[in-house]
C-alpha cells in the first residue's frame, strides 16, 4: 500500500518512477525544488499575512462561544478592527493558561482581554477593563474588607493582579487559593469553598445572574486593570496595525456604541477620570 501511494504522489508531482542515468541530475533538481517549496509552506495553524487566530477564555459579556461562533464586546471590537484592515480573524476558546502558552509559542497570534505582560506585545489601546472586585456569598453578611481577615480568597491561575490588590490581600492575612477561571471561582464561592473571590464586576454579575448563584460584590471595586489584545512577539507589525485602528475606534465612539448596545453603558464611563 505504501509503495502504491508513493507511486501516485510521484506521478502527481511529475517525478518519473524509472529513470535513466542521463536524466538523474534533472530529476534530482526537480526533487530538491519540490522539497524547498514544501518546506516554505505554513503549518496548518499558522496565520497568513491577512488572517490571524485569536484565543480567548469564556468571559461574558466580553467573550463567549455560541453555536453560531464567538461573540461578545471584545470579539466585536476586534472584528470591527479586522474589517477595516481587511483581515480575517478566527476565534478559538481555550483555558486561560493554554491561551497564554499557545500565543507565546506562536501557535495562535493573539489573545483577548489580557493584562500587560512582557512576554507579549500589547497597547497602548485598551478597550476592556478587569475590575478587581471582592465578591462574597449572600449567606454571609459581609460588606467591608476587614470582615474577611484570615479568610480564604480565590484568584485565577495565570492572571496578573496589581501590587496594590495583592498588598491588601496580604494585609488581611488571607489564604490565596488559585482556581482555573472566574466561572469556577464564582461557583466555588457560592458553595462555601472561599470566603471571597476577586472577580470582575460586570462579567461576574452576568454569570451569577444567568446561573442563579447567590453572591454579591463589596462596592465600589477595589481597583481596575486595563486589558489588551496581546500578540505573539513575532507579530509586531500586525499588533501595531490593530492597535492603531482600535485607538481610532475608541476615539470615534465606536467602542462606546458596542458597549451601549451590549450592556447599556459606554466604555468611556468606566475609564472617566
Amino acid at each position: 500500500m505504501g509503495s502504491e501511494k508513493s507511486a501516485k504522489l510521484f506521478k502527481v508531482w511529475g517525478i518519473p518512477l524509472h529513470r535513466s542515468n542521463s536524466g538523474l541530475c534533472s530529476d534530482m533538481s526537480r526533487i530538491i525544488l519540490l522539497l524547498i517549496i514544501l518546506a516554505s509552506l505554513p503549518r496548518a495553524y499558522a496565520a497568513t499575512d491577512d488572517n490571524l487566530t485569536v484565543c480567548f477564555n469564556n468571559w461574558p459579556p466580553y467573550t463567549r462561544m455560541t453555536d453560531a461562533g464567538a461573540t461578545g464586546i471584545s470579539v466585536e471590537v476586534v472584528e470591527r478592527a479586522a474589517s477595516q484592515l481587511n483581515r480575517v480573524v478566527r476565534f478559538v476558546e481555550r483555558e486561560w493558561e493554554e491561551c497564554l502558552e499557545k500565543v507565546k509559542q506562536g501557535e495562535f497570534d493573539a489573545l483577548l482581554d489580557a493584562a500587560k505582560r512582557d512576554a507579549y506585545l500589547q497597547g497602548p489601546a485598551s478597550f476592556s477593563l478587569y475590575s478587581d472586585t471582592f465578591w462574597v456569598s449572600n449567606s454571609r453578611d459581609i460588606s467591608r474588607y476587614d470582615q474577611l481577615r484570615g479568610g480564604r480568597v480565590g484568584l485565577v491561575t495565570g492572571y496578573n493582579y496589581n501590587d496594590r490588590l495583592m498588598a491588601q490581600i496580604e494585609d488581611l492575612d488571607m489564604q490565596v487559593i488559585r482556581g482555573k477561571d472566574d466561572p469556577s471561582n464564582v461557583r466555588d464561592l457560592a458553595v462555601g469553598k472561599f470566603d471571597a473571590i476577586i472577580a470582575d464586576l460586570a462579567s461576574t454579575f452576568v454569570y451569577s445572574r444567568d446561573n442563579a448563584l447567590e453572591v454579591h460584590p463589596i462596592l465600589p471595586p477595589f481597583s481596575y486593570d486595563r486589558l489588551y489584545l496581546s500578540f505573539n512577539r513575532e507579530r509586531g507589525e500586525t499588533q501595531r496595525e490593530f492597535d492603531r485602528v482600535i485607538g481610532q475606534l475608541l476615539e470615534n465612539g465606536a467602542v462606546d456604541e458596542i458597549y451601549e448596545r451590549q450592556i447599556g453603558t459606554p466604555f468611556s464611563s468606566f475609564v472617566a477620570e
